[in-house]
């Protein structure tokens, strides 16, 4: 078939696409005759028939491989245009430019084949229906695979070498620069050799990572973070240390003059499509590919370096005992240590405890990696009481019997969800078998259907392994119905009324263990209002709330202390005096810190906190609108205020107390002034005030 002949009329009316891919920035930047080569391919196209304004040019992928398609946005768009019968021909400048990846390959292959778009390259145009032409095209891009093992082995090998003699040039640390002659240096800035020695020295004056990152932010010193990306790249900037910048930093064989290539190898499995630095799992020393001494010039000995590693280790190892002792039973007067977690991140709490019967509970995740405040620090006799009180209430045999009821509904449900999951397995079994039978019926020199039966074979098999994996983690977590027998039952009556009695008299560990019987853990969430949610995780998956009322340590600055000085001043306006007020804020469920209700004192504090004026301090301190006080009329008069108030007790100056204020307000009437003038001069005995009406 000649070139001519495969090009229809149905493919001249339809796009010609040119693809353009370069696999790397450097090639984009410098090779800038194969960008050349490829967009000259326009010109072939004309020459084939179509004309210009039906040409285009996809050149989103320059600089990427093309190993896969998920980062390469120009060539998803393709295979859609492909499929909408878009695509007149597909032009590239050879195979591998299309795509470096059998299978991405095979898929627009067979793309072009059912929407009859034609593929062409510097060697002739190729229609992918015809059996010839697929064949080579097939074959083009095997070897196009192949091609990249084989270049991908020779840089491997040198690259592999160059790292042997500690010769590679690869990523510095902070604190070392590459000069322009290849020579590693120590940062030019003291500053930067100075911080980073410090955290050194510190880890081995400490002890912990932890007590180094606390030495830090209490002196509020920053580290320096050399910024490979962004805006900022090439760049050190100074940041807040963090555990994890410091443990980078700590555990680095590069600051001991150590070269190392092969700490990180990339897992498939848990890459992130388009990200290629994602997915990298630490390696054991033993399986580095290279470790080569005095490369580097060196922040610390090599002894020292070792040193530190093996501290850590020994860190780690304290800790992972600490983990695993986690849910055992410990002295303290804490009956739920280990079963408690926070209600805002999830991590465990600890108990931090101030001396045998006064203990907290507090979330500490925060403080121990960023150095930054707890998420929460509550006191614990107030949740294990509320914890005991629902322990006692689901022994009673009502709460057994809803035990029963909710395990077996949880079980029917999980077996519900095995049977579902026995026949996804059946279906892909035999999926899976009837594609090795059409892999075993086709010619092996077939090899374009071969290929294509053996992915779809490949795909049935893992299809399957993933559901018969579902299906054992589904059998090994199917519950068992309880079945409480009639003797336990009864047992188990008995103790919920006996147990409350005997309680007091038993020990801190017998306590825990009654506990741990039956509660899986503890999730407690405190609110600004002071309210407690806690909710216990019984055995067996049901779960049940309660909320109560805990003291704060401290409501300073907070939203509900603000929220409270709101109401006060709303109080204070309404005339209450501080005994009112306090009863008030008691009565609306209000709570101090540290305190079961507001007192007078208390109610003061946070006056003067927030500089809340009473009324009679503001009739003091300033003139009120339409009143004169004691004090101003006294001055219109003009007499000595002891005049004004001496007349008022003997009934002189009939007038109230304003009930806002709480003082003698007169109005602000030329008449009232008048009537005070006379009775100065005795031409009266007695005058009457009318009251006066304040809206605020």
């Amino acid at each position: 078939m000649t070139i001519s002949g495969k090009i229809l009329a149905t493919h001249l009316n339809r796009q010609a696409v040119v693809y353009l891919r370069q696999s790397t920035t450097k090639q984009v930047q410098q090779n800038r005759e194969s960008a050349f080569n490829q967009r000259a391919l326009t010109e072939r196209l004309r020459d084939l028939g179509w004309p210009e304004q039906q040409i285009q040019v996809i050149d989103e992928d320059q600089g990427r491989s093309g190993t896969e398609t998920s980062a390469r946005e120009g060539f998803q768009k393709l295979v859609a245009d492909v499929g909408f019968r878009k695509v007149g021909i597909v032009m590239g400048y050879e195979v591998s430019r299309l795509s470096r990846n059998c299978a991405d390959w095979h898929q627009l292959l067979e793309l072009c084949g059912v929407f009859d778009t034609l593929i062409a390259d510097t060697d002739g145009v190729y229609q992918p229906r015809d059996f010839n032409d697929r064949l080579l095209l097939g074959l083009k891009g095997t070897m196009s695979e192949a091609e990249l093992h084989s270049i991908r082995l020779r840089l491997d090998a040198g690259r592999i070498s160059k790292a042997k003699r500690g010769a590679l040039v690869h990523h510095l640390p902070t604190g070392l620069l590459r000069t322009g002659d290849g020579e590693v240096v120590l940062d030019p800035d003291v500053s930067v050799q100075q911080r980073i020695g410090l955290a050194f020295q510190k880890f081995l004056e400490l002890g912990t990572i932890q007590k180094v990152l606390t030495y830090f932010l209490r002196n509020q010193l920053k580290l320096p973070r050399k910024q490979t990306s962004g805006i900022y790249a090439g760049q050190v900037l100074w940041k807040a240390p963090t555990s994890a910048s410091l443990a980078s930093m700590l555990k680095n064989p590069a600051y001991a003059g150590t070269f190392a290539y092969g700490r990180r190898i990339a897992d498939p499995t848990r890459q992130v499509p388009g990200r290629p630095a994602t997915g990298r799992l630490r390696q054991p020393r033993s399986a580095w590919i290279a470790l080569v001494h005095d490369v580097y010039p060196a922040y610390v000995t090599w002894q020292l370096h070792e040193q530190i590693q093996e501290q850590i280790a020994e860190n780690c190892q304290k800790m992972q005992e600490r983990l695993t002792r986690k849910q055992a039973i410990r002295p303290g007067s804490a009956l739920l240590t280990g079963l408690v977690r926070c209600g805002f991140c999830g991590r465990a709490m600890s108990v931090a405890y101030r001396d045998q019967a006064r203990y907290r509970y507090v979330c500490c995740a925060n403080r121990n990696q960023y150095g930054q405040s707890s998420c929460q620090c509550i006191a614990g006799q107030s949740i294990d009481e509320a914890v005991i009180e629902e322990f006692f209430t689901v022994l009673s045999p009502a709460q057994i019997d809803a035990l029963e009821a909710a395990e077996s509904k949880q079980a029917a449900r999980q077996h519900e969800l095995v049977a579902h999951l026995e026949q996804d397995v059946q279906r892909l079994d035999f999926a899976a078998r009837r594609a090795e039978r059409q892999y075993d019926c086709v010619d092996p020199e077939n090899r374009l259907i071969a290929g294509t039966l053996e992915k779809r074979w490949e795909h049935a098999l893992h299809e399957l392994r993933q559901a018969e994996e579902r299906l054992a983690n589904a059998r090994r977590d199917t519950p068992r119905p309880i079945r409480v027998p009639e003797e336990l039952r009864e047992a188990f009556s008995k103790a919920g009324q006996e147990l409350p009695t005997i309680w007091p008299s038993l020990t801190n560990e017998a306590r825990k263990s009654l506990l741990r019987t039956l509660i899986g853990g503890v999730n407690l969430r405190r609110e600004d209002d002071g309210t407690l949610t806690i909710r216990i995780a019984w055995r067996g998956g049901v779960v049940t709330q309660k909320v109560i009322r805990v003291r704060s340590l401290t409501l300073r600055g907070s939203p509900a202390e603000q929220r409270l000085a709101s109401r006060l001043a709303e109080l204070y306006d309404e005339g209450l005096s501080d005994h009112q007020i306090a009863d008030q804020l008691n009565a609306e469920g209000f709570m101090p810190c540290r305190a079961d209700g507001f007192t007078s004192a208390v109610v003061r504090k946070i006056k003067y906190r927030y500089h809340i004026m009473s009324n009679y301090t503001k009739v003091r301190t300033s003139s009120i609108p339409g009143s004169y006080t004691v004090g101003e009329i006294a001055k219109l008069i003009p007499v000595d205020p002891s005049w004004i108030y001496r007349r008022l007790e003997r009934g002189d100056i009939q007038i109230t107390k304003d009930k806002r204020f709480g003082c003698y307000l007169f109005p602000r009437q030329p008449s009232v002034l008048n009537d005070l003038k006379r009775l100065k001069n005795r031409e009266v005995v007695q005058m009457t005030v009318p009251e006066v009406h304040h809206n605020g």
